[in-house]
């Protein structure tokens, strides 16, 4: 009996070698006679890569390194489930009145670090303290600021101080040039109040009252020539400068989504006055608009922006200080032209935009701005219109921007800005110089 078992199992684990050695020259036995044969892997290598393609792969081999190296990165960024955790960790401090924040000081600033905590004072009224300042390059920010909304209107009590040691300056007028590259320092600190009633949940008016201490003077940055001695009698420099400003403004937010169909509208006007023996005088006009146009949904968008600026002295007011006209150049104007590049009395902006969402977390981008400052309204004309075109590139979180870089090529050559963290326009320019980004 265990002869026959043993014999039985013998015939099974012949069977099992023997069949798909036998399939195997069947299959082969049939290729064969359709005039076809198995191919090896080493084949299949050889035909995708001949040896003509050598050179080019020599050539491009950069390019497919970084198009790897991108693909295993957002790959292993998905697979580890980095966005869920990030947006975790933001939403925890978040509940607990902390938020981290990086950069966020303005283009130029270098890489920085900073965090913010809120606590509640009563009701729905909250307390907020804000810190950061860059390691690279030295600037600072301290701000404060008490909130209190009450039905549809919100009231404000905010403070900031600033140190900006390396802020830009070229001279006044589109006929600056760059060999005239000087920086300067800025301390600037102001308090006001403002307040803000919402007649609809996407439009809404207030106005603002600020007290603002401004002093500039010679950049720590000796590589670049001060700004006070290149351009002697410069208005404003080594000067303390103390002024008041009262304004108002609205705002109408149709922004539904990075990729929706929207818009949005900004108009305000400000009284700046000087206090003091000062005898500084001057209004400022500022206007914003923006459209958005999907191309694909939830993938694509077309996105149209225009800004204008004016400033208008008073009277027998006394020389505005350089340091507040309007400047244009940079990630947030004009992306062809240098930091701060052109400054003037009065500026006015286009941009046209195409945003393609590579992945929920980075997008890409094509531009075209064009734009100029000018004296007076006559000198607004085609020929003296600047222009650029470029390429970017943006890292967001669900809430903000927190990097982004941007190529662009103008008639003063090719340009490249980086900016980290985010930081909208505020509701009313006035007279504090800060670093805003493009929405």
């Amino acid at each position: 009996m265990c002869r026959i078992f043993l014999a039985a199992l013998l015939h099974a684990l012949t069977a099992l070698t023997v069949l798909p050695h036998a399939a195997a020259q069947e299959q082969e036995k049939e290729a064969s006679d359709q005039g076809e044969r198995i191919v090896t892997e080493a084949e299949v290598h050889k035909a995708e890569h001949p040896a003509a393609s050598v050179p080019l792969r020599f050539v491009f081999y950069p390019f497919h390194l970084v198009n790897s190296g991108m693909e295993s990165g957002l790959v292993s960024f998905e697979k580890h489930n980095m966005r869920e955790r990030l947006n975790y960790w933001t939403e925890y401090l978040r509940q607990r009145g902390a938020a981290v924040s990086i950069g966020g000081l303005g283009e130029g600033t270098g890489i920085g670090l900073g965090g913010s905590y809120t606590m509640k004072t009563g009701g729905k009224s909250d307390l907020s303290f804000l810190a950061r300042a860059s390691f690279t390059r030295g600037y600072e920010e301290f701000d404060v600021r008490w909130t209190n909304p009450v039905g549809r209107t919100q009231f404000v009590l905010e403070g900031s101080y600033q140190w900006r040691p390396q802020e830009n300056f070229y001279g006044f007028g589109m006929e600056s040039l760059l060999s005239d590259h000087t920086k300067f320092a800025l301390r600037q600190t102001w308090t006001g109040a403002r307040g803000e009633v919402a007649l609809h949940r996407r439009l809404r008016l207030g106005t603002e009252y600020r007290l603002a201490w401004l002093y500039s003077t010679s950049s720590p940055n000796t590589a670049y020539a001060s700004s006070g001695a290149v351009f002697p009698g410069l208005p404003g420099f080594g000067e303390n400068v103390h002024l008041q400003t009262l304004g108002f403004y609205a705002d109408a937010d149709g922004l539904k989504g990075e990729y929706e169909t929207g818009g949005l509208l900004h108009a305000g006007a400000s009284l700046q006055d000087g206090l003091g023996e000062s005898t500084l005088q001057y209004f400022s006009y500022e206007g914003r608009a923006e459209g958005r146009l999907p191309i694909a949904a939830e993938r694509s968008v077309l996105v149209l922006q225009g800004s204008l600026e004016f400033t208008r002295p008073r009277g027998e007011s006394g020389a505005i200080p350089f340091y507040l006209y309007p400047h244009v150049g940079g990630e947030s104007t004009l992306r062809g032209f240098k930091l701060d590049r052109f400054y003037g009395k009065n500026i006015f902006l286009v941009t046209l935009e195409y945003r393609y969402k590579i992945h929920p977390d980075f997008q890409a981008l094509l531009f075209f701005d064009e734009g100029q400052v000018f004296s007076r309204t006559s000198d607004l004309s085609w020929l003296n219109w600047q222009r650029n075109y470029g390429f970017g590139f943006k890292v967001m979180s669900s809430r903000s921007t927190i990097f982004r870089m941007d190529f662009g090529w103008s008639s003063e050559g090719y340009t490249y800005h980086l900016s980290w963290g985010d930081r909208l326009p505020r509701v009313l320019g006035g007279p504090i110089r800060y670093g805003t980004y493009r929405r």
